[in-house]
């Protein structure tokens, strides 16, 4: 039972990180654009990209704590080996190389954009200067939503039986 407890907090996890970040591309920022005061749009934002950084941060601490122990269990049951089961060791190097990516795109979105941005605004900095460091954070969005959708692919593949053999 155990491991279905982790293996439940992981997929929940993802759905916590990924979903977020659909509704921000699809809905959020497009509504965003609707308010005309810059300040007021501004101060909406920011709590929006605060609170979400929050949910997240622990997801995505969630996903990675749960995955050593997945990954670990996986090793135990025999499929982490190149030999025996090539399609699940090729699937997991993806997923894992997908996870750096991802973790690397979160604190460069987080740490460098979204902070630059803040700091930018706050100063009245010029608006192609704003623009130039909005268009590098969505873009780390845009990479990192697509990874994030790319892990989940292979944890499909890992979750089948084609994996296996």
């Amino acid at each position: 039972m155990f491991q279905v407890i982790v293996l439940w907090l992981h997929i929940l996890s993802a759905v916590t990180f990924i979903g977020p970040q659909v509704f921000f591309a699809m809905a959020a920022v497009p509504a965003m654009h609707t308010i005309d005061d810059v300040k007021q749009r501004a101060t909406a934002t920011r709590l929006m990209t605060t609170r979400f950084a929050v949910l997240a941060s622990a997801s995505l601490a969630v996903l990675l704590t749960t995955g050593v122990i997945n990954y670990f269990h996986a090793k135990d049951l025999g499929y982490i080996s190149n030999d025996d089961f090539p399609r699940y060791f090729m699937a997991m190097q993806i997923k894992l190389t997908l996870v750096t990516v991802v973790v690397i795109l979160t604190i460069l979105h987080g740490m460098v954009f979204g902070r630059r941005l803040q700091r930018l605004q706050e100063s009245n900095a010029p608006a192609d200067e704003i623009a130039k460091v909005r268009r590098w954070s969505m873009l780390a969005s845009i990479a990192n939503l697509a990874a994030s959708i790319a892990i989940l692919f292979c944890a499909a593949v890992l979750g089948s039986s084609w994996s296996k053999f």
